[in-house]
């Protein structure tokens, strides 16, 4: 392969992640974090969901009301872990996978609303 084709490479694979969040819907995403999301992150996000007092949790779910921790993770981290779930990048155990459950447009549109919590 030619090196300058390698060297661009991983600049158009960002540009395509980052259009497809753009692309995604952040209505829909809410929908989704209210049946899937709430009962831990809690109805706004915060990560204090009335379901945390049920599970033996080791972390507190992340905030996604706080734009500087939110600032620092790219939309394909948050992508990860909802499709592989928090072992799968060293974070809680009790954050299921949902890679059977969702489809990756509808993990698409959570991460979209999971950004609008942020700005």
């Amino acid at each position: 392969m030619d090196f300058r084709v390698a060297a661009v490479i991983p600049f158009v694979m960002a540009a395509l992640a980052t259009s497809a969040v753009e692309a995604a819907d952040a209505v829909a995403g809410s929908k989704l974090a209210v049946e899937r999301c709430a009962k831990c992150h809690g109805p706004g996000g915060r990560g204090d969901g009335a379901g945390l007092q049920k599970l033996d949790v080791d972390v507190k779910p992340v905030d996604w009301t706080d734009r500087g921790l939110m600032a620092k993770l790219t939309d394909d981290h948050i992508a990860t872990i909802i499709r592989d779930g928090g072992k799968a990048v060293g974070k809680s155990k009790v954050m299921p996978t949902y890679r059977e459950k969702l489809s990756d447009a509808q993990i698409a549109d959570l991460v979209a609303y999971i950004r609008s919590l942020a700005r």
